[in-house]
């Protein structure tokens, strides 16, 4: 079986066919194909006995589907396979190391490093010889790397026109936070800057807050992030496109 286009589409009409569309037009508006394509390969599919006169799938198009997948799916899973294990990753060495050893991966306080002795069941090759505590890369990565995603803390605050006294506010907010725990602060806007001006508490970032804070998660850290509530309102679609794409990280969200 080979992946052509035409192959696609007919699984593609007949997946949305078993889950019960039996209408060229609705098939046509799910694929985003033209009208005449769908009744087009649904004429071969009934050709092929794969749907029968009343545009049910039957037994061998349930084969046909099921088996089409499934070499897609093989496909996908070699192809990135062989995408991976032309990649370089970037490793700290834990030993002095020589081309071609074989490394076992972990991750330690968000880096990923690499050790010639056994530690869980990641592995790579390394691609040049490297003194203990140097950067060096890996390739051809097999295995598991376990990092477990944390959280992000994404705390509100009303919108300066509604403090009343912005001193009050700061102690406010200091004891909220001590009340936290996290790994990282970050802050977002003038307001919070304004405020931690004030505040014995240590920043770890001020810029790119969100971008940093799901990036932190990603390597095993909670981040708590501040902002106003003005802020958030403009910051929420960036939060979406980067939570769509992350969506195994949790975020909390706190007003004060």
């Amino acid at each position: 079986m080979k992946i052509e286009q035409a192959l696609i589409t007919q699984l593609m009409v007949l997946l949305n066919i078993k889950n019960g569309k039996n209408r060229p037009s609705e098939i046509s508006k799910e694929l985003g194909i033209t009208l005449q394509g769908v009744i087009y390969h649904m004429k071969i599919l009934k050709e092929k006995k794969l749907i029968d006169s009343n545009n049910k799938i039957t037994k061998e198009g349930f084969d046909f589907l099921y088996n089409g997948l499934n070499y897609i799916e093989n496909f996908v899973h070699t192809s990135l396979i062989n995408i991976d294990s032309s990649l370089i990753w970037e490793v700290i060495s834990d030993d002095d190391v020589k081309i071609n050893d074989k490394l076992y991966l972990y991750m330690n306080e968000g880096y990923l490093h690499a050790t010639l002795e056994s530690k869980g069941e990641a592995y790579g090759r390394s691609v040049k010889n490297a003194s203990r505590n140097e950067c060096t890369g890996i390739t051809d990565v097999r295995g598991i790397i376990n990092v477990k995603p944390s959280k992000i803390i994404l705390l509100t605050v009303d919108n300066i026109e509604k403090i009343e006294n912005l001193n009050k506010f700061k102690i406010k907010l200091g004891e909220k936070i001590k009340g936290i725990y996290y790994n990282f602060l970050g802050i977002a806007g003038e307001l919070s800057k304004n405020v931690f001006d004030g505040l014995n508490i240590k920043i770890d970032f001020e810029y790119s807050a969100i971008s940093c804070a799901f990036e932190a998660s990603k390597r095993g850290f909670i981040t708590l992030i501040v902002m106003s509530d003005r802020l958030f309102h403009f910051s929420l679609n960036e939060i979406k496109e980067i939570q769509i794409k992350n969506p195994e990280i949790e975020i909390d969200f706190i007003h004060i």
